[in-house]
């Protein structure tokens, strides 16, 4: 019984400030955008500034040669 009635109240404060909730996430959401916006835009200038020089050193290869049979 009382954790039916702590349930209805839950609910009812839930909808009462489901603006302020709504709010609060829609905040979060922005602040990821702009975190997500910021990287990509910092990854981009550092493509722009240092991937010719990754392109030019080519492939790496990780390990003795291969053995030749």
């Amino acid at each position: 019984m009382l954790g039916a009635l702590m349930v209805l109240v839950g609910l009812v404060i839930l909808i009462l400030l489901a603006s302020f909730v709504v709010s609060v996430i829609f905040v979060i959401l922005e602040l990821l955008a702009v975190i997500i916006g910021i990287v990509l835009v910092l990854g981009g200038i550092a493509m722009i500034l240092f991937g010719r020089g990754f392109r030019r050193w080519g492939p790496r290869e990780w390990g003795p040669p291969p053995a030749s049979t």
